[in-house]
């Protein structure tokens, strides 16, 4: 106890550690101060083109992307995808415009870098800066941010206030834009065929649960027939009030009214909307706002445009860096060169109207407009052949495996997968025959597990969240003229005949655009942990033509990297 006691009393050895300890608290401190000093020095570094040496006198594309994420959903980029997108966009040619060039564009016919591109990010979202911040700095893009007005009134950290948006304005990389004054959505009906009314952002907890509306400015408030409960004046006085409310919103908070304006929702001025509204709109939007993207859809604004009727693209999360790439190409009439990824896979394969990725264990297929895609591997396969692996895509188009696919096309076996639906056909000299007429899709069992089991049923929950669109497991097979096939592990098709005349071919993919009510044309079909097998014959043993699935030591590389990750984004989320 003496000796405890002496410990306890010599201040002389507490003393060194506090100044061992203070030093190690200063020496990280000084660490934090750099960082932060550093990150502050660099967003001040965006490098201004040089415009003498622009030429272009025909236009520039738009694109505006929702807000982003680290991980991403189904309204959010990731940030991974975005900088994907973003350094294909930089490799193109592709320098961003500010909303100055714009204006000398078209009031004093001043011409812009050859491939011009302005970027903007709408909603305001306080993570969207986050994740895009740096990526800014990497590739010297200048963006615009879009706000609502009446979030900066009111703290909501969700959203970026003015003291974050000045701060922005000043690195060079951002402008600032605007959405409105609110997402507030009236003449909602829900899928039950309620009518709601008038209700505000956080008061709709699904637009999946929606099945109309329309946007705070965009219409007379009407009841649930559809008949407007006030007048002509009334609509003007409460869509004018809504502008001044904006525009003192900015003059208080940010002290000028952003320069650029992009209404929600896009295409219904001047087009679908009642004349009535889109005069008051029009007369307050010129008051207010420098230029006025109104229209959504197509990418490019030519010389010919109106500075109050501009265009862009809405990048979808679920669109692939290609199916941009894609996009581009079809608005601009202007060729690109788009991303392979796995330079080794994409050599065993030759694309037909349509551009392949190949990124780890998946394919993304991604067709051309209104087109129907196909991949073809170059390898002649023998005529019995295995396939297995996983497909998935939007509900807006088909995902294929083509069997014994001659080189001109006229010959083959097609196993289509239509959302919930399998279709086959086969092809002889140009004949094509319907084997199997849609076909019902058995849905993926999911097991129920006692409390014990749940941590499994997370994780195992979390892998089918991160899965393909509309994924389904798949094996076919096709030995001796008899087709045989299993679906999400039961087989649904079991010796099926097909024509004889269709000789041993090659293997094809396919990703086919579905017409429709869609305002997309282009399809990402998508093909993960794939194997094609040409199958044992007399004499001849099966044979491994291609194969992208992730072997143990490289699962185990990606387990272990992915647990790393989780734990530093519990870390981000926490702390």
């Amino acid at each position: 106890m003496k000796r405890k006691s002496d410990e306890i009393l010599d201040y002389e050895k507490k003393n060194r550690r506090k100044v061992r300890r203070s030093i190690l608290q200063l020496g990280i401190l000084l660490v934090i101060v750099f960082l932060v000093f550093q990150a502050f020095v660099e967003m001040n570094r965006y490098d201004a083109l040089n415009n003498e040496k622009w030429k272009n006198r025909q236009g520039f594309i738009a694109l505006s992307y929702p807000g982003v994420s680290r991980g991403g959903s189904d309204s959010l980029f990731a940030k991974k995808q975005l900088q994907r997108q973003l350094e294909a966009l930089r490799e193109q040619g592709y320098e961003t415009i500010s909303q100055q060039d714009i204006l000398n564009f078209y009031k004093n016919k001043k011409p812009l870098p050859e491939k011009a591109l302005f970027l903007a990010f709408e909603d305001g979202r306080t993570d969207t800066s986050v994740y895009v911040n740096p990526l800014l700095k990497k590739y010297n893009y200048k963006a615009t941010l879009l706000s609502f007005a009446n979030k900066l009134d009111e703290n909501d950290k969700r959203f970026l206030q003015p003291s974050h948006l000045k701060q922005m304005q000043k690195s060079g990389f951002w402008e600032l834009g605007s959405n409105g004054n609110r997402l507030t959505y009236i003449n909602i009906f829900n899928k039950e065929g309620t009518f709601l009314n008038i209700r505000d952002d956080e008061e709709v907890l699904s637009k999946d649960k929606i099945e109309s509306y329309n946007h705070f400015s965009m219409d007379f408030i009407r009841d649930q027939y559809l008949i407007p409960s006030e007048n002509r004046l009334e609509m003007e006085k409460r869509i004018t009030n809504d502008y001044k409310a904006m525009r003192k919103i900015y003059q208080e908070k940010l002290g000028a009214i952003p320069g650029v304006y992009m209404i929600m929702h896009a295409n219904g001025l001047y087009n679908t909307a009642n004349k009535l509204v889109t005069d008051v709109n029009d007369k307050e939007i010129r008051k207010t706002f420098d230029m006025h993207f109104n229209q959504e859809g197509n990418a490019l604004n030519t010389k010919g445009r109106e500075l109050y009727n501009l265009t862009r693209v809405q990048p979808k999360p679920s669109w692939s860096t290609n199916h941009l790439l894609m996009k581009i190409q079809n608005d601009t009439i202007q060729k690109v060169d788009f991303v392979k990824g796995n330079e080794k896979q994409a050599n065993q394969w030759k694309a037909i109207e349509s551009a392949a990725e190949f990124r780890d264990s998946l394919i993304t297929l991604t067709s051309k407009s209104r087109k129907a895609g196909k991949l073809v591997l170059k390898e002649n396969t023998a005529k019995d052949i295995q396939f297995t692996g996983k497909v998935g895509g939007s509900i807006e188009g088909q995902q294929s495996i083509f069997l014994r696919h001659s080189d001109n096309g006229d010959s083959y076996v097609k196993i289509t997968v239509e959302n919930d639906y399998l279709v086959i056909e086969e092809k002889v000299e140009g004949q094509l025959k319907e084997l199997l007429v849609k076909k019902s899709i058995p849905k993926v069992e999911i097991v129920q597990t006692t409390n014990n089991e749940n941590p499994t049923s997370r994780k195992e929950d979390k892998a089918r969240s991160e899965g393909l669109p509309n994924e389904k497991s798949i094996d076919i097979k096709l030995q001796n003229n008899t087709l045989n096939i299993r679906l999400n592990n039961k087989k649904i098709v079991s010796n099926l005949e097909v024509n004889q005349d269709i000789q041993a071919g090659k293997l094809a993919l396919g990703s086919t655009w579905v017409p429709g009510d869609f305002n997309d044309p282009i399809h990402d079909a998508q093909f993960s942990e794939v194997t094609i097998a040409s199958l044992a014959d007399s004499g001849v043993e099966q044979t491994t033509l291609f194969t992208n699935e992730i072997q143990k030591p490289q699962q185990l590389m990606y387990t272990f990297v992915g647990s790393i990750k989780s734990a530093m984004n519990w870390v981000v989320d926490n702390f």
